[in-house]
């Protein structure tokens, strides 16, 4: 670890800087500790898709492991604070510590799992599920930051729209039916999570075995009742 920190070193990136660009030659490798970053692929029409917004603890560029260019862009969201390392520095730590080696690859296993979920959710979900989900999927895991303030996903309905293949509308009606219900806050741009349990039973994943019988086919609004009823109880 003394080796490690060595080569780290610390940056403080102000809102709305790029990192790095889809088709850059992969010189740096990032740790966010601190911060919110959006990240972004060009499609083939050559039209900007968001593909994550990532926050502390996530590896920014380690998929260029054996690659010379980032897959896709970086751009901070809000503030943020990074450990950086030379990618050649760390891919000789990586020849020589076994166990830094597969803590990595743990890591990197994980984010591969929440990339999968987010396929899942945007196949075989109903509406009010997939943005649950995506919002479960995003949101960061700390719930506050250490001054007690809680942190806010810095996300818009256009954005959540295009991730879920969702009309603007169609998003807006359900954000404003979580809102109504006190399960999130949602101003421009803001999300907080106020009632996780809540949500993660909108989006399927309920530890309630009433909402676990529920199916599908049921509307929203029996879904936001039932999801305030079980908290309730």
């Amino acid at each position: 670890m003394r080796d490690i920190r060595k080569l780290l070193s610390v940056c403080h990136i102000a809102r709305g800087n790029v990192l790095f660009r889809s088709g850059d030659s992969s010189v740096h490798l990032y740790v966010i500790r601190e911060g919110q970053i959006r990240l972004t692929r060009s499609d083939i029409n050559g039209q900007e898709r968001l593909v994550g917004l990532v926050g502390r603890g996530y590896l920014l560029g380690f998929d260029t492991i054996g690659n010379s260019h980032y897959s896709y862009s970086a751009e901070t969201l809000t503030p943020a604070v990074l450990c950086q390392i030379r990618h050649a520095s760390f891919v000789r730590v990586l020849e020589a510590e076994p166990r830094v080696s597969l803590n990595v690859l743990l890591a990197i296993n994980e984010q591969l799992a929440q990339a999968r979920n987010l396929i899942h959710t945007l196949g075989q979900k109903t509406a009010i599920e997939k943005i649950a989900s995506l919002l479960l999927n995003l949101y960061p895991s700390t719930d506050s930051r250490e001054s007690g303030e809680p942190i806010a996903l810095h996300l818009s309905r256009r954005e959540m729209a295009r991730i879920l293949g969702l009309t603007v509308e169609t998003v807006s009606r359900f954000m404003a039916a979580l809102r109504r219900q006190g399960i999130i806050d949602a101003p421009p741009r803001h999300i907080v999570i106020r009632a996780r349990a809540r949500l993660q039973a909108l989006a399927g994943d309920s530890p309630y075995p009433l909402l676990a019988r529920k199916q599908k086919s049921c509307c929203t609004a029996t879904r936001l009742r039932a999801a305030r009823m079980s908290t309730a109880s």
